[in-house]
């Protein structure tokens, strides 16, 4: 039975299960938010170009000299803000005219240079700043995805460092191959769910759709190939630094699908513990609207037997289909397992062992490799009991589990090869990566 608040698994069991309190949205940006983000971006990004374009204009002539007759070196003095490379001032540039035109109350229409038009116009038009403008909500998988590229940044560029390779550039490699991973995900996301795209634009929406974790991984890496043959690095030292930070990428974005309550698992049975049907209980969140979990049980229904559907989840049973749905009115959706949970210990434990591999590292490649192989058995396991419709299929096999056995079994001999044949590497401690805070030897207590 359904009652607001709870949903009872098993009439005659005493235990009922609380809906947990989650929702796709994390926090609303207010419109006055905006007015304040889109003149500070543009303003950084114009500030970013004068100094990349003063860093390339050749120093003027320093006429002071010193004691013995030489010239002296003028001395930095007060605070200096740091400055971004030419195209990351350009993107923070088109980042804030593009937040302008989404929040601003404008009308845009026409070709892409009217659209272009009517930004720049409305943008200089005061009417627009003293409007009120649209907030706009930030959704929970979208702060995660943040929150590991910002893991990610110090733990790749701390090994890049170890080895001996650029900063600045490994940085740059860094945003490009972000990038890439973004499109990548979403390239994949498309390609297996192509009838939720009736056109170009509604591609682009992010915030329509979803991302793939194996898109992302394979867009990324074609992104790191390109920038590294262009600018002459080795692709297995940059390859073992970054793939660490795929496991805690995996760790923590998948807490946003749990929050969100996509790429959910299988019905459990009625019988599982009572704490693992809690975690696996996705809620209604109003009207018609709820948790992807709650929606594909109520419209495309569930695989059961038809005595669980009726007994244990008070479900409607679809004899054509052999199928169970519960009511529009349920509270929440049937327990299922929380695979988001599942992989998100998986990408701790993955790094873990990455980390492990690191500090016994023999060949250059090594730890990339491995990465293949651990996430590609891993994650063929697990889309065992995912049931989330959107993954795709590959004749019996899921889109992801098809990729996984397919990287898995490419990477074993590669490794076998690599062993034998790749240039030998020096192993990193983790914990030599973290922070060291050092006393000072003049300083008393």
């Amino acid at each position: 039975m359904a009652a607001r608040g709870v949903w009872e698994l098993d009439p005659g069991a005493t235990a009922a299960y609380t809906a947990k309190a989650m929702h796709p949205v994390f926090v609303t940006i207010p419109g006055w938010g905006f007015k304040i983000l889109v003149p500070l971006m543009i303003l950084w990004g114009m500030y970013s170009l004068a100094v990349s374009a003063h860093r390339k204009a050749p120093p003027p002539p320093d006429k002071k000299k010193g004691a013995d007759g030489g010239e002296l070196t003028p001395e930095k003095k007060g605070f200096e803000l740091p400055a971004d490379n030419p195209t990351n001032a350009v993107i923070s540039i088109l980042i804030g005219f593009g937040v302008f035109a989404y929040a601003s109350p404008l009308v845009i229409n026409g070709s892409a240079i009217d659209k272009a038009v009517t930004v720049l116009k409305g943008f200089i038009q005061g009417a627009n700043w003293r409007a009120e403008w649209q907030s706009l909500p930030i959704y929970s998988y979208g702060v995660m995805l943040g929150l590991s590229l910002v893991v990610g940044w110090f733990l790749v560029l701390g090994l890049t460092e170890k080895q001996g390779l650029p900063r600045d550039k490994m940085a740059d490699c860094y945003v490009f191959t972000a990038f890439m991973a973004v499109a990548g995900s979403r390239v994949l996301y498309i390609l297996t769910n192509l009838s939720e795209f009736p056109d170009l634009w509604s591609m682009l929406q992010l915030r329509s759709g979803g991302l793939v974790a194996y898109g992302g991984f394979l867009g990324g890496l074609l992104g790191s190939i390109v920038y590294l043959r262009r600018n002459g690095f080795s692709l297995w030292k940059w390859a073992d630094a970054a793939v660490p930070a795929l496991g805690t990428g995996l760790m923590i974005t998948r807490l946003g699908c749990y929050m969100y309550g996509c790429d959910f698992g299988a019905p459990l049975k009625p019988g599982a513990p009572g704490w693992l049907q809690h975690l696996g209980t996705f809620p209604h969140w109003h009207n018609n609207h709820g948790s992807p979990a709650w929606q594909q049980h109520v419209a495309m229904g569930f695989r059961t037997t038809r005595e669980t559907c009726e007994a244990a989840y008070h479900g409607l049973w679809n004899s054509a289909q052999n199928l169970c749905h519960i009511p529009s009115s349920a509270e929440h959706s049937v327990p299922v397992h929380p695979t988001q949970l599942y992989e998100s210990l998986t990408g701790l434990s993955i790094f873990a062992a990455l980390m492990f591999i690191w500090s016994r590292r023999k060949f250059e490649g090594q730890v990339f490799l491995s990465f293949w192989i651990l996430y590609g058995v891993a994650r063929s396991l697990l889309e065992i009991i995912r049931d989330d419709a959107e993954r795709g299929t590959v004749g019996n096999l899921s889109t992801s589990q098809f990729i996984g056995i397919v990287t898995a079994l490419i990477a074993v001999p590669f490794y076998l090869y690599l062993r034998k044949n790749s240039a030998a590497a020096q192993p990193v401690n983790f914990f030599d990566l973290l922070p060291r805070f050092k006393a000072n030897d003049g300083a008393k207590a």
